[in-house]
């Protein structure tokens, strides 16, 4: 039998599933190493970084920022 893994047990994700940054530097930077990569082969490339109301950690995202106005 196969143990399902809890969000809880991996400290490195968020309950949404999505994989935690502990800082806003930790995302930023991965996000540029991504984009230093030039990832061809993905339909949605990571844009920004934003802070997680879920856990409070920071995630990767492909939508780009909002322009109010």
């Amino acid at each position: 039998m196969t143990r399902r893994r809890t969000p809880n047990r991996n400290p490195g994700r968020c309950p949404t599933g999505k994989v935690r940054f502990r800082d806003r530097i930790a995302a930023t930077l991965a996000l540029a190493t991504i984009q230093r990569q030039g990832r061809q082969d993905r339909d949605k490339a990571e844009a920004r970084a934003y802070r997680c109301p879920a856990c409070s950690g920071w995630h990767l995202t492909s939508q780009h920022p909002r322009v109010n106005g």
